[in-house]
């Protein structure tokens, strides 16, 4: 089934990019295309959520080393949560994200916390304090500098600009295909306030659109993907040069895909969803998502799914939230460009020469 091994991750793909919200006098899709719309909008802003890590369970049956290693990296996972705040801005280009982590069950928990600030060329990024794996003194407290302009030089490339408004307007294009192509009453739902999980209070009293694939409308949902949300996605990209820069692939592999799946015959695509149906069965996917004064403004993906092969199960399970404010706003960035970073080469040569990062 090899024309058919890109399916989940454009299912995925497809749930990331399918954000709902709700106002008065529209329908969920019209929000959403109006709200995608007006986020391009965006100037600057603040933004803070959280990636949690719900449940991670490994198959029972492994080689004795392999369940240890299973064991030891489902404890470090399950209930693991990564929270992160930041502040953005386009002109000019910066962007800083802290990211606090906290890995590890009962016996063997630790928190790793560090910033990373952006910019149209460089990067730095404070190296955190490690439990069991002590960092040099010289880097204690200390950014490290990426020069990524230098580093693609290097690799005889040049550092191509990135180009937010052409991003946006790809996500916007690619949204709107998949609200064109997937049925209003077969996926999506107003839901409450209460049904949703670490909602802001300042959103609890704005309209919450729910968009869901259920094992009622799974084999629904990859059908439409494969007959019409795949090809019309991939002839977009087709048209547009910087959609094509801003994922990172080139025409030939798209018009590889594309004959592939021109080639796919009706009884193949059900071949592959009964096979995709019994190695994965979905107890929840959803998007839930919410618009206030026109933008969207926050965004809850929950996935809790069992992933089955050769007899064997692993159970996954996430949620990941994000909330943005101040928007368009002055904001205030927590750190300063740093003045006494440490170049990458410096850190290279403090592991023994070898690239740390």
């Amino acid at each position: 089934m090899n024309r058919l091994k890109f399916v989940l991750p454009m299912l995925l793909a497809a749930l990331m990019l399918i954000v709902s919200g709700c106002s008065t006098g529209k329908s969920p899709k019209e929000d959403i295309v109006s709200a995608l719309a007006k986020m391009q909008d965006l100037k600057s802003y603040s933004f803070k959520g959280e990636l949690g890590f719900d449940e991670f369970t490994m198959p029972e049956s492994m080689s004795t080393e392999d369940a240890q290693a299973a064991a030891m990296v489902s404890s470090l996972l399950k209930g693991a949560t990564v929270t992160f705040r930041g502040n953005a801005q386009t002109e000019p280009m910066r962007t800083e994200l802290t990211m606090d982590m906290k890995l590890g069950g009962d016996g063997m928990s630790f928190n790793i916390s560090f910033p990373m600030i952006v910019t149209q060329e460089k990067m730095w990024i404070k190296i955190p304090q490690i439990p069991m794996f002590p960092m040099p003194e010289e880097l204690t407290g200390k950014f490290v500098e990426i020069d990524m302009k230098k580093l693609a030089e290097e690799q005889g490339q040049d550092l191509k600009t990135l180009d937010t408004a052409a991003t946006q307007q790809m996500v916007q294009d690619m949204t709107k295909t998949l609200m064109d192509n997937f049925d209003e009453k077969t996926y999506f739902s107003e839901v409450k306030a209460a049904d949703v999980k670490g909602l802001p209070d300042s959103l609890k009293d704005e309209k919450l659109v729910r968009f869901a694939i259920t094992p009622a409308n799974f084999e629904q949902a990859i059908t439409t993907i494969i007959d019409k949300v795949a090809p019309q996605w991939i002839d977009t990209l087709l048209k547009n040069e910087s959609y094509l820069t801003a994922v990172g692939l080139t025409k030939e592999d798209l018009e590889t895909a594309k004959k592939e799946l021109a080639g796919t015959e009706d009884g193949e695509i059900k071949q592959g969803i009964e096979e995709i149906k019994k190695s994965l069965k979905i107890n929840e996917l959803s998007v839930t998502g919410a618009v206030k004064d026109d933008y969207l403004v926050y965004q809850s993906l929950i996935a809790n799914v069992d992933v089955t092969n050769e007899g064997e199960t692993m159970k996954f399970g996430l949620h990941f939230d994000t909330h943005y404010e101040q928007i368009n706003k002055d904001v205030k960035f927590e750190y300063e460009i740093p003045t006494d970073a440490v170049p990458m080469e410096e850190l290279e040569s403090l592991f023994g020469g070898e690239p740390a990062l």
